[in-house]
């Protein structure tokens, strides 16, 4: 008889697969995918000192999305942008992505937190608005004047659109050594997760 694969291994090589995948699959330099389309919905630029409260009120921001009954195109836009951006910049994993200018994961990370407060703003702003959207939405606006509108970078005045993917600076991460490295473990990871999936298992002794 024969010992069947445990399922976490599988799926930690499942896991570390496909983001070896999505890494070697990327444009190897390229900022942005759309080429600077504008067609889509336009989103406010969002200051470095405004990431990290945008940041740190983005779960509560998206169960509030994940409740609402009654959506609308815009807000379906707005959500999907915050998704896919969320997405392609490594969920906000790698090192030094909220408050490392010089991180190639910087550029991507004030997109998906800019698409995350146009959203939350949208849901206030709409007619009919759920009183919990407001008061969510006014505990935001007083933490980003207390803290987070003085600290800026080259990515704080460029404006967004649901058109437009930004994608890491994938050229840059051989020079981000922190980013670099977290990378080169994920490979790591990858290799030695894959060759345990196929290697082959010894049977177990008749009895």
């Amino acid at each position: 008889m024969t010992r069947p694969a445990t399922r976490p291994r599988r799926g930690l090589a499942a896991a570390a697969a496909g983001l070896a995948l999505l890494l070697t699959a990327a444009p190897a330099a390229a900022h942005r995918a759309g080429g600077g389309r504008t067609d889509g919905i336009p989103i406010d630029s969002l200051s470095h000192g405004q990431m990290l409260v945008i940041e740190q009120n983005r779960a509560a921001i998206l169960d509030l999305a994940a409740r609402t009954a009654r959506t609308d195109e815009t807000f379906r836009r707005l959500l999907n942008y915050t998704k896919i951006q969320h997405a392609f910049c490594l969920f906000g994993l790698m090192p030094g992505t909220l408050t490392d200018e010089e991180s190639p994961f910087n550029g991507c990370a004030h997109a998906y937190l800019a698409g995350t407060r146009a959203l939350l703003n949208h849901m206030r702003d709409r007619p009919g608005a759920d009183p919990a959207a407001r008061a969510l939405a006014d505990k935001v606006d007083h933490a980003l004047l207390l803290e987070g509108t003085l600290a800026l970078c080259v990515y704080s005045g460029e404006p967004y659109n649901t058109a437009d993917v930004i994608l890491p600076e994938w050229s840059a991460i051989p020079t981000h050594r922190p980013t670099a490295a977290a990378l080169g473990g994920v490979l790591v990871v990858t290799a030695g997760s894959t060759t345990l999936l196929f290697r082959p298992r010894r049977r177990a002794p008749a009895i």
